[in-house]
């Protein structure tokens, strides 16, 4: 088997070139290979990083394309490239234990039919701090990360996935969290979070995809899909929290909207959003409701008596 590692990276090219010396030198495959994923208008990435590899040999490839919309596409990149397990990667947290690409290929193996998500421990209460999916995984869905948000809410996604279908196969091995960066392109992330609980029945359909061409009895099916409300909920949580935060995190951010990179990601969003609600109203009134105040606010106030004649 065959592993290949995305890594998404932009402005911190000296940080980027030590998470990949740290990464490779735990190798342990022969056949591991890592592409590492640049914007051709990140200057300070493009003069520095192809050098400060080099030594590493053709196993580490440096990408230079056109700057994406999302994160997610920049990852998807990989795709292009044949593997059996695909990792997501990024530039501040390396993989630190020994042999950590032998672990993720044996927990790969463990599925029989090749369809499954590799988790490494967790990088907090919530995520894994390492992502890794099969081949035949990504060719269902058409994507190693979905490709509809400007930044963290993709691993959330994925992460739903994973364990409404049940393919989960944890593997031994950490990363280094110490050195995180702040998250970029972190905007309106109250609009962001309500918007990813407006998509669960999405989430479903796309679980329903991965069960459906998984080789499971149906009563395993069944069941993968009938706990799919309880992840839903436990999201929901999750996103409170994001919510509650909201203000401290823009501030944080120091982010504005007026980006059009943004702004064309947040129009499909927004584009989506009638369709999403008219299935979820059908489904769960009351939380369609709660949602449509949120993303779709009035434009005007009814009801206000008038002052003037």
């Amino acid at each position: 088997m065959r592993l290949a590692i995305s890594l998404a990276t932009r402005g911190r090219p000296e940080q980027c070139a030590d998470t990949i010396h740290r990464s490779v030198a735990n190798w342990l495959s022969p056949s591991t290979h890592m592409v590492v994923q640049l914007d051709e208008d990140d200057t300070a990435s493009v003069e520095y990083l192809p050098k400060a590899v080099a030594s590493l040999g053709e196993r580490v490839r440096v990408n230079i394309r056109p700057r994406e919309d999302t994160i997610a596409a920049k990852w998807n990149r990989i795709l292009s490239i044949a593997a059996d397990v695909y990792s997501v990667a990024a530039d501040d947290d390396p993989y630190v234990t020994p042999g950590y690409d032998a672990k993720i290929l044996e927990a790969a193996s463990r599925f029989p039919d090749g369809i499954g998500m590799v988790y490494g421990h967790m990088a907090n209460l919530s995520f894994t701090g390492s992502l890794s999916a099969t081949r035949k995984w990504c060719d269902i869905l058409g994507y190693l990360q979905p490709e509809l948000f400007p930044y963290w809410f993709v691993d959330h996604w994925t992460d739903d996935l994973a364990k409404i279908t049940g393919r989960i196969a944890f593997s031994d091995h950490r990363t280094d969290q110490s050195r995180v960066g702040k998250t970029q392109e972190m905007r309106e992330p109250a609009w962001w979070a309500t918007f990813y609980d407006a998509c669960y029945l999405l989430r479903r359909k796309e679980a329903k995809r991965l069960l459906d061409a998984m080789d499971v009895p149906e009563w395993q099916r069944t069941l993968c899909l009938s706990n799919a409300p309880l992840i839903d909920q436990r999201s929901r949580g999750v996103n409170e929290g994001v919510r509650m935060q909201a203000k401290q995190l823009e501030g944080w951010s120091g982010l504005t909207t007026a980006d059009a990179r943004y702004q064309r990601v947040k129009q499909k969003a927004i584009d989506m959003v009638p369709d999403l609600l008219a299935e979820c109203e059908q489904d769960d009134s009351g939380l369609a409701a709660r949602l449509r105040a949120i993303l779709m606010p009035p434009t005007s106030v009814m009801g206000l008596k008038r002052a003037f004649a």
